[in-house]
């Protein structure tokens, strides 16, 4: 028999060994990667639990969902740094898609590779490096490229930095699906995809024949990557920048701006409150931006210095855009203590100049701006905010409802600084079960107040309103509801706060981007600072008005935890 000399140099090149930790995890009750990877025609071995991964060669596939294994993270503890060093010594090292319960940074990551994995899961598949050996064969039959099929990434990443994205739940790489980075010789990937899940615990193949193919492709794509990397012929990474948010702001649709808590700034960092004023001046027009609300704590302490710093920022909007203000439990009492109801914000906010103001319609107080209510008009629809003191006494809420029923043809936005808590619930007193840290009730503000269910049974739900906005709480900073008013009509509340990020929030502020169809309304989060938008769930997302949200975040029901990476020092964190 005559053998070829190509046939020859096939024979002659060494299988690619790959070291599999294969899981038959509690989620799927499914493994596969072991089957998979040899099909493909790699030399598959399990991967030693006991020992260093620094002395082999080749492959490291952790599956899908390995990190449920009890086994995960004693081996993590004792061998993460030692798996990057395999990665340096120019293997390959793989993680499959994992619970971001359970782990949401991969442990194994040198320093100058950062990634996070979240709850957002994609029914698309959208290739960003076409030419990237391991998204060939993942675009459709008609060439494009973009895969459509249910749960086709499951736990993307909200967060990457050194990675090149492959693959996308998107054209703006907000959400990776595969993605690459390189560490000295070798390559670290990470996938949101569980291809690798292809049998049950009885052996069965699994249903979704999709999945299976796209399993197939992609360990084929695998086993020439890690041959090319081993080879030193692979492209060079073209790592990907910081992800920025889809662009949804269009031609007709007009833009409301909220400023949470400027406490640390006014205290600390006033640039920042600048930035986001200047920001929001220079595209008032380009934005169509027709009403700013800041949502209280103004100030930090109360004192005449961080007011004057706070009229300085708020300053620049003059002439520009209209607002309105509220003050927060910081902005009364002596140092911000909230134990009176005495404030430095009109001397430093004086009523005649803000009620010269386009929109605004009068106050509860003469020449006072503690409460307040303004109207314009945008998108056809007329609107009125009411914006109402910290702990809102009952002579407060009795002027607000005499307001409200006042203008029934306009739709409500209510602006007040503690309502909603971060898990999502109202503030409630009564609501033993609930948390209730910082609910305006545990103050010694004088004169009687009403935390936010008090609000909500007193005043919101009786009339037209369709939102209502907060900041005031710390944790994660974010909290949205919808529930339906005495009438049908959904009313969503919103929570957003970022004093507890460096810099006393990074000058992130909110914007609700309303499109022309008056119904469709794009909240996201942005920093002018870094000119970067949040892409997590609960911080970029979309609501339809008077129906169902859609793609609203989901409700949660406990307090989150503060993510490390955004908490501050305490020095630059006030106490509520």
């Amino acid at each position: 028999m005559n053998i070829s000399p190509i046939d020859a140099a096939e024979k002659a090149t060494p299988a690619v060994k790959a070291f599999v930790w294969d899981y038959l995890d509690p989620w799927t009750n499914r493994s596969g990667a072991t089957q998979l990877l040899t099909e493909a025609g790699f030399e598959v071995h399990p991967l030693p639990k006991d020992s260093s991964p620094r002395r082999l060669s080749g492959l490291v596939f952790i599956g899908s969902f390995a990190s449920e294994d009890p086994a995960y993270q004693p081996y993590m503890k004792k061998y993460a740094d030692d798996l990057h060093e395999f990665v340096d010594d120019g293997n390959v090292l793989v993680q499959m898609t994992q619970a971001d319960q359970t782990e949401n940074r991969p442990p194994f990551l040198p320093a100058p590779l950062k990634a996070r994995r979240c709850d957002v899961d994609s029914a698309k598949l959208h290739v960003l490096a076409e030419g990237h050996t391991l998204a060939e064969g993942f675009a459709i039959p008609d060439g494009t490229a973009e895969l459509t099929a249910p749960r086709l990434g499951w736990e993307t990443f909200d967060r990457h930095g050194g990675f090149e994205v492959v693959i996308s739940s998107d054209a703006y790489a907000s959400h990776p699906i595969l993605m690459e980075g390189a560490y000295g010789q070798g390559r670290i990937v990470l996938a949101a995809m569980h291809v690798d899940k292809r049998v049950d615990a009885k052996g069965k193949p699994a249903a979704e024949k999709h999945l299976d193919r796209l399993g197939q492709q992609f360990a084929k794509n695998l086993l020439q990557h890690v041959q090319d990397i081993q080879a030193r012929r692979a492209a060079p990474l073209q790592v990907t920048p910081a992800p920025r948010v889809q662009g949804s702001f269009t031609e007709g649709s007009w833009t409301l701006a909220i400023l949470p808590d400027t406490q640390v700034y006014s205290l600390r960092y006033p640039g920042l409150f600048s930035v986001q004023t200047a920001w929001l001046r220079a595209h008032a027009k380009q934005r169509n931006i027709q009403y700013v609300l800041h949502l209280g704590d103004i100030t930090n302490n109360n004192t005449p210095k961080e007011w004057e710093r706070a009229a300085e920022s708020m300053e620049l909007l003059d002439g520009h855009i209209p607002y309105a203000i509220v003050g927060g439990n910081h902005d009364y009492g002596p140092s911000g203590n909230a134990s009176t109801r005495d404030t430095l914000l009109n001397e430093y906010f004086p009523y005649d100049k803000t009620a010269a103001m386009p929109g605004f319609g009068g106050a509860f107080e003469a020449g006072k701006l503690d409460n307040t209510y303004h109207l314009f008009e945008a998108g056809g629809q007329k609107w009125i905010v009411l914006a109402l003191e910290w702990g809102p006494r009952d002579a407060t809420i009795a002027w607000a409802n005499d307001v409200m029923t006042k203008h029934p043809d306009h739709k409500g936005i209510l602006v007040t600084h503690a309502y909603l808590f971060s898990n999502s619930r109202r503030y409630d007193t009564t609501d033993k079960n609930s948390p209730n840290q910082w609910n305006p009730h545990n103050y010694r503000t004088p004169n009687g107040v009403n935390d936010g269910q008090e609000l909500w049974d007193k005043l919101v739900r009786k009339h037209n309103f369709v939102f209502t906005f907060n900041g005031h709480v710390l944790n994660d900073g974010t909290g949205y509801r919808a529930d339906p008013n005495d009438d049908g009509q959904l009313v969503h509340q919103m929570l957003a706060n970022y004093q507890m990020r460096e810099l006393g929030g990074e000058a992130y502020l909110r914007l609700l981007e309303f499109d022309p169809d008056g119904d469709t309304v794009h909240v996201l989060a942005y920093s002018p600072l870094y000119d970067r938008y949040m892409l997590e769930h609960d911080q970029s997302f979309t609501i339809r008005l008077d129906k169902a949200p859609a793609e609203q975040p989901e409700m949660k029901e406990s307090v989150p935890s503060q993510p490390k990476d955004q908490a501050a020092s305490a020095a630059l964190v006030p106490t509520k």
